[in-house]
């Protein structure tokens, strides 16, 4: 394995760990509110490393816009967005149509970054997608408008160009600690906004009880989003972001583990699995073994 591997697989981890944790604070407040919350945890959390990282900021640049919009992009955009498409269409349609993420992203790094993925990539990014669908796939409750399907779509788009924007800034960060930093501002100021002005300054749940996992997720999603930087610094987009939708199997596994719903795997959980894990081994292939 490369280093690319190893971080893009951290950084698929480290998100399923934060999605539990913020499955829990979310019992106790609004999503658009928990959002806020986890995300300024995370900005805190880097703030309170700082001193003991000794990471610097470069000088402002061109390089400063990149990242933020990288933050805007992933993951300020793609969480409104895909929790809209949650509350429209249910989570098995909107998670499976989230899971497209990694097409956006190939295309999108081949007209702006010049990438040039070989074959054996193209097909392990449309086994992954594959993957995610039958994995994330169920039976919704409750009628829905195929229009709304566009919402988790405007999600893996977000989350594709923040990819892209995130890997035209980093040459300009020797530490990606700063990049990451910058980008976080960027999307608390964004979530933080949405929130206000969907709750209309109403109060969100019992935000006491909310607080402890949603303080815990910052430690582990900002964990995750120096995975993130650390891969997209040394990779390709293309091979990164399938990487890191194996996510689920990770989700899934702490569920059967953690919480004993082991009746809630049926056969498109090892399909969908075997799906992940054969694109993710083609795209951690390197050109040269084409």
């Amino acid at each position: 394995m490369d280093a690319v591997v190893l971080w893009s697989l951290a950084t698929a981890l480290s998100f399923a760990v934060a999605d539990v944790l913020i499955r829990a604070g979310l019992q106790h407040t609004h999503p658009f509110m928990g959002a806020a919350l986890s995300q300024s945890a995370q900005l805190a959390f880097f703030f309170l490393l700082w001193p003991f990282a000794g990471f610097g900021f470069p000088p402002l640049g061109p390089d400063y816009l990149w990242i933020m919009a990288g933050g805007v992009g992933q993951p300020a955009l793609f969480a409104i967005f895909f929790m809209v498409g949650i509350s429209k269409i249910g989570v098995s349609r909107a998670a499976p149509i989230k899971g497209i993420s990694p097409l956006f992203g190939a295309i999108l790094a081949i007209i702006f970054l010049g990438e040039r993925p070989a074959w054996f990539h193209i097909a392990g990014i449309l086994l992954v997608t594959a993957g995610v669908a039958l994995v994330s796939s169920g039976r919704t409750e409750g009628r829905w408008r195929r229009a709304d399907a566009l919402w988790p779509i405007l999600a893996a788009a977000a989350a594709a160009l923040g990819a892209v924007f995130w890997r035209k800034g980093l040459p300009g960060f020797p530490n990606p600690l700063a990049a990451v930093v910058v980008a976080l501002a960027a999307s608390v100021a964004v979530v933080s906004s949405f929130a206000f002005l969907t709750r209309g300054g109403r109060p969100s749940g019992d935000i006491r009880r909310a607080l402890p996992p949603f303080l815990l997720c910052g430690a582990v999603a900002g964990g995750a989003h120096i995975f993130f930087a650390l891969a997209l610094q040394r990779g390709e987009v293309y091979r990164v972001l399938p990487l890191i939708q194996v996510s689920p199997l990770f989700t899934i596994l702490f569920a059967f583990i953690l919480l004993r719903r082991a009746e809630g795997i049926t056969w498109r959980v090892p399909a969908g699995a075997l799906l992940i894990v054969a694109g993710a081994v083609l795209v951690t292939l390197k050109p040269a073994m084409a």
